[in-house]
């Protein structure tokens, strides 16, 4: 039963910090974490033997950085790290329309595309991305979409890397 506790604690200490990788809060939910793995540790020491303490020392020095990994990955992939919708009447939606009339046009890669770089329409210079293909300095690409500001191209076949 005195197990219990601490292991309680260290799994809400994990799941505050998730809860901070998932909800932005400026740090509040990282300090609810701390609070929350420092008293599990506070418990830890004065409450079971030495070797549960070496155990839990051990597990957490494995959890806590396959968290920290995981945590990272799932920031990278989740829909709050990556929103841009900014919503109508944002100042962004005349922007939005005026870059859409490029989609379809061939550009000149001014940056290679490794898959992502710069592209130039004329006089003008965007950001650009392809589906995974690398596309040297040069070479010419097909817009496809425009998502925010960036510019989703496709490798034309007469580039200059092939």
């Amino acid at each position: 039963m005195k197990l219990l506790w601490p292991i309680a604690l260290q799994l809400m200490a994990f799941g505050v910090a998730l809860a901070e990788v998932i909800v932005p809060s400026f740090g509040i939910l990282l300090v609810v974490c701390i609070g929350i793995a420092g008293y599990s540790w506070y418990v830890i020491l004065n409450q079971l033997p030495h070797s549960a303490a070496i155990w839990f020392g051990i597990a957490d020095l494995i959890t806590v950085p396959l968290f920290i990994k995981f945590a990272f990955a799932y920031l990278g992939r989740s829909a709050i790290s990556h929103g841009t919708d900014l919503g109508t009447g944002s100042g962004q939606d005349a922007l939005d329309k005026d870059l859409q009339r490029h989609v379809g046009v061939t550009a000149l890669v001014d940056a290679t595309l490794r898959p992502t770089g710069r592209i130039r329409i004329g006089d003008d210079t965007f950001e650009a991305q392809t589906g995974g293909d690398w596309v040297e300095k040069g070479g010419r690409v097909k817009v496809v979409s425009v998502s925010g500001s960036r510019f989703h191209v496709e490798k034309i076949a007469d580039s200059k890397n092939q």
